[in-house]
């Protein structure tokens, strides 16, 4: 009987951590899509930013980060 708990604890266990590499991987990527769009809205927008950054600069990181919010 104890056999059994062991080896259903086991199956459960490996099947959770087979599984948590990808939400851990869609969570980094949608976490670095939001800072990105961030940045780039920040670059677009605040005087300081745009007055030294290219504004193509902070176009380009707003679509870099609302694709990878997408996935």
């Amino acid at each position: 009987m104890t056999t059994n708990f062991i080896e259903k604890q086991k199956s459960t266990s490996s099947s959770t951590v087979d599984t948590q590499p990808t939400n851990v991987r869609a969570l980094f990527t949608q976490e670095t899509g939001q800072v990105l769009e961030t940045i780039g809205k920040m670059f677009v927008n605040i005087p300081p930013f745009n007055d030294h950054i290219d504004q193509n600069t902070g176009k380009l990181l707003i679509s870099i980060g609302k694709k990878l919010k997408k996935h």
